[in-house]
């Protein structure tokens, strides 16, 4: 792959900027601040996005409010790209609601996104078919300035990327995705210890279900000891009666007094009930209204008032911003009125028409044939030389070279005085041409079409002009933002009606549930149905009352609760008492039973949950199985190619370092350089600054040559702790590295340029 054109729209600090990249080697050049770090990072967004990885929902990461440019209304980009002989274009706008990727064919412009792989969690088409992540591509062939500390996720999806690519089975083994989804299922179903798991809710369950099933049992069998003194107590109270002797006619006479005076009591209860049903049926359409229910309506109608506010709020912003734009529109009227017929193209051509030709007089006033004059002044001189040498004898004895130089002299004399003549005329004509017009018809043109008069009338009148354009585009910026504000407020005043109108047809439906037409009428209904509920307890206290008369009356007792049958039934307090053990027998089975299961079904329950937590054991045991199987591949994968691995990077580092040239690489891909003198193993950590920022080169550069080895390899002020031999030898690297792959290289150090001209390297300089 070879980057050709970075275009940048709005990126951080860069507005409207066109950068073009070679193939081989870039050099980008910057002094600190210029840009260097966002160019690279606006690479990394083209292809990726700013993007948080590993996430079920889009979620931005710290880079897209970082480099989001000042004037928020535009952050965007493309890049161009060619790839196994096709050009590929990349169209991105980064903004958070308005975000998206447009793939072309470069040659044709066809959209080409359907032929990418679609990320359904960022709802875009992936613009590369090479595998490439943000994480592996800031592992490997992105290198950032000074950036050594890997995040681990990173460093596992480096180690799994490698590992596919060595897998010589031809089978495609996701590593990520299989282990993934294995762990969500085991912590779907969670851990034992874990209350809200399904397996730790499976055996809370059955624990709980196992007391309750002990307190059953022992409920059950108290139920059963007490039925049994229940019968018991049956039998006895069937002997008692048996022996008592009823109702004597003394009995009857001493009963008839003193019940009658209960009998008058009923009478007038009963009198007072009749006339107490009648009313509660006339009010019974007003049961069931309740004052709870009408707090319930008057908060749905509170909360429908405060969204009328808050609409009454956005119409009044969306009136006043309507006016605003209004205004501006008669503002960017009137300034367009001041154009008149003309545009401001137009007037700009013009002006600097007439402005080319007032050079151009002004030049004619410059030339004063200067040349011509000092010319035929040495020509005269010359000629009067030769004749006053030849008038005195000066060049020599023969006769004919005296009046060959008398002649020649003359003749030189006459035609530089002629010469003379002629360089003083013309200058004068021509400063008398400039005193007489100083304007050309294209200028008087110029200036009757804008009804002007001079020069300075025209500068004037164009000045006037561009700053009229200015204040009329800083308008339309004005309009733009509070068209995007109405629009905003537009979709608020939208949500806002919609909820408004469900929380209206909300009230209007339990109005109509309630048949009222509106609060009032029920909080109305609400009193009469407390009216009707004291009714109720009135005449539910005067029932009660009856009964315990009727049964007084029919019990044979005197309103002093004095049995009126006790000489005729002398067991009748053995009845009594036996009458009421049963009763409390009966009273505590039912409290026993009370919320209790039978002990049958709760067993049933606990041996179908027994099943389900087996069963989950079993998927978490099987689970932990396939995650061993895979762990066991990877190391097995990782031994058998980390050793040709080893070997490049090594090589590498010894290439560059002049001294350390073991290295080795463990599972999570973490470097150990070995001590050349002491052969121990050494974190890379453990080293010093500038080398381990060269061991982290060497593994940048391996490893990205077996991952990423079409993307092109970006480093950002790699070199800065290198010592001179260190970076010499590294930019070699890069030099042979650059005639396969592109090298995008941003250094704000000028030995890099020196370097690399000593070292004879083709590079591209690019300048920021």
């Amino acid at each position: 792959m070879i980057i050709k054109t970075l275009s940048i729209k709005a990126f951080g600090k860069f507005k409207d900027q066109t950068i073009e990249l070679k193939p081989g080697l870039n050099l980008i050049y910057g002094k600190n601040e210029a840009g260097k770090t966002t160019l690279q990072t606006f690479i990394q967004g083209m292809f990726f996005g700013f993007y948080k990885p590993y996430r079920k929902k889009k979620t931005y990461s710290d880079e897209y409010q970082k480099y989001m440019p000042w004037n928020q209304f535009d952050y965007s980009g493309s890049l161009v790209y060619q790839d196994s002989g096709q050009e590929i274009r990349l169209e991105r706008n980064f903004l958070r609601a308005k975000d998206s990727l447009f793939i072309y064919d470069n040659s044709t412009g066809k959209i080409i996104n359907d032929q990418f792989k679609y990320d359904g969690v960022i709802r875009q088409h992936l613009p590369l078919d090479t595998g490439m992540t943000t994480v592996i591509y800031n592992n490997t062939v992105n290198m950032r300035q000074n950036l050594h500390d890997q995040e681990s996720r990173g460093q596992d999806e480096v180690r799994d990327s490698y590992i596919e690519m060595q897998n010589s089975s031809g089978i495609e083994i996701n590593f990520k995705g299989i282990a993934r989804r294995l762990e969500e299922k085991k912590n779907q179903i969670g851990r034992s210890g874990q209350s809200k798991s399904r397996i730790g809710a499976a055996i809370r369950e059955r624990d709980e279900l196992q007391g309750l099933l002990k307190e059953a049992e022992a409920a059950y069998a108290k139920v059963a000891e007490n039925q049994e003194k229940i019968t018991q107590n049956q039998k006895l109270m069937k002997r008692i009666e048996a022996e008592n002797e009823y109702l004597s006619q003394e009995s009857v006479v001493k009963r008839k007094k003193e019940l009658l005076l209960s009998y008058e009591k009923i009478n007038k209860l009963e009198k007072e009930n009749n006339r107490l049903s009648k009313i509660i049926r006339e009010d019974q359409v007003y049961e069931g209204y309740s004052y709870k229910i009408l707090e319930g309506l008057k908060a749905i109608k509170n909360q429908a008032e405060r969204l009328s506010d808050q609409m009454n709020y956005i119409e009044k912003e969306m009136t006043d911003a309507s006016e605003h734009l209004k205004a501006i529109r008669q503002k960017e009227a009137t300034k367009r009125s001041a154009l008149g017929p003309h545009t401001v193209e137009g007037i700009t051509e013009d002006y600097e028409l007439f402005k080319k030709e007032q050079v151009e007089v002004e030049a004619v006033d410059k030339k004063s044939n200067i040349l011509i004059n000092i010319i035929a002044s040495l020509v005269t001189l010359l000629g009067m030389g030769l004749v006053g040498m030849a008038n005195i004898g000066l060049m020599g004895a023969s006769q004919g070279i005296e009046n060959l130089s008398l002649t020649v002299g003359a003749a030189l004399a006459i035609a530089g005085v002629v010469g003379l003549s002629y360089g003083v005329s013309a200058t004068l004509k021509k400063r008398q041409i400039l005193k007489e017009k100083k304007l050309i018809p294209i200028q008087d043109e110029i200036l009757a079409k804008y009804q002007l008069t001079d020069a300075p009338s025209l500068d004037s009148y164009y000045k006037k002009i561009v700053r009229n354009q200015k204040e009329l585009e800083q308008l339309q910026n004005e309009g733009e933002l509070i068209i995007v504000q109405h629009s905003r407020h537009q979709a608020g005043y939208e949500v806002l009606f919609e909820q408004r109108r469900g929380i209206i047809r909300e009230l209007e439906k339990k109005l109509a549930q309630y048949q009222v037409k509106d609060i009032a009428e029920y909080a109305e209904r609400c009193e009469k149905g407390q009216q009707l509920e004291e009714l109720k307890i009135r005449f539910n206290g005067n029932l009660r009352l009856l009964e315990n008369l009727l049964e007084t009356v029919n019990g044979g007792k005197t309103d002093a609760g004095q049995a009126v049958w006790q000489k005729a039934s002398p067991k009748s307090a053995d009845l009594l008492s036996l009458g009421k053990e049963i009763a409390r027998l009966e009273g505590e089975n039912s409290a026993l039973t009370e919320g209790i299961g039978l002990p049958v079904e709760i067993q049933e329950t606990i041996k179908s949950l027994d099943a389900q937590i087996q069963a989950f054991d079993l998927e978490i045991q099987a689970c932990n199985a396939a995650l061993a199987v895979l762990a066991r591949i990877q190391k097995d994968s990782h031994r058998e190619s980390v050793p040709e691995l080893n070997k490049n990077i090594g090589a590498i580092l010894e290439t560059i370092t002049q001294h350390y040239k073991g290295v080795k690489i463990d599972e999570t891909m973490k470097l150990k350089v070995v001590d050349p003198k002491g052969g121990d193993f050494k974190d890379a950590e453990q080293l010093s600054a500038g080398t381990m920022d060269q061991v982290h080169f060497a593994f940048r550069y391996g490893i990205g040559q077996r991952i990423g080895d079409q993307m092109p390899f970006i480093l950002d002020e790699p070199f800065v702790r290198y010592d001179r031999q260190r970076k010499t030898e590294a930019l070699k690297l890069l030099a042979e590295l650059s005639s396969k792959r592109q090298i995008i290289l941003f250094t704000c150090d000028e030995d890099e340029e020196k370097l690399l001209k000593s070292l004879g390297a083709d590079y591209h300089k690019i300048n920021l």
